[in-house]
C-alpha cells in the first residue's frame, strides 16, 4: 500500500499507524522473548542418555554403558547408569557403579573410546 506524499516529498503516515504498531509490537516482543526463554530452559533441563565405551575393571572387558547426566552444559556429571553391556539384560545393572565416579563426561567424549579404568567388584 502506498502512502500519500506531502508537498515536500515526505510520506504522510496516518495518525492511527503509530499507536497500532505499539499495541501489537510489545506483546509480540514479549511473546518471542518468553518462547526463547522456555526453549532454553527445556534444553537445560532435558537429559538424554549418553553412551560411552570404556574398559570396566569389574567386568574385565570393554563395555558400552549409557549414563544419565545432570547439571548445566559444560559442567555435567554422570548421576546414573541407565544400561551396561556387562549385564543381561543391559538395563538391569547390578554392580556398585564405580564408573560414575571414575568416568568424567570430558574424559569420555565422542572421540575417546577408552577412558580411565573403573575399579570395584561386580
Amino acid at each position: 500500500m502506498d502512502w500519500p506524499m506531502g508537498y515536500d516529498g515526505t510520506e504522510i503516515i496516518p495518525a492511527w499507524v503509530g499507536p497500532t504498531v505499539q499495541i501489537y509490537l510489545w506483546p509480540l516482543i514479549g511473546w518471542a522473548l518468553g518462547t526463547v526463554i522456555l526453549v532454553l530452559l527445556a534444553v537445560l533441563i532435558t537429559s538424554f542418555p549418553v553412551r560411552r565405551r570404556f574398559w570396566c575393571e569389574q567386568a574385565g572387558r570393554v563395555v558400552e554403558a549409557a549414563f544419565e547426566e545432570d547439571g548445566p552444559p559444560d559442567h555435567r556429571r554422570y548421576i546414573a547408569v541407565v544400561s551396561c553391556t556387562a549385564f543381561e539384560p543391559a538395563t538391569r545393572v547390578r554392580c556398585q557403579r564405580s564408573c560414575l565416579e571414575t568416568l568424567l563426561p570430558q574424559q569420555a567424549g565422542p572421540g575417546h573410546h577408552v577412558a580411565r579404568r573403573a575399579s570395584g567388584h561386580l
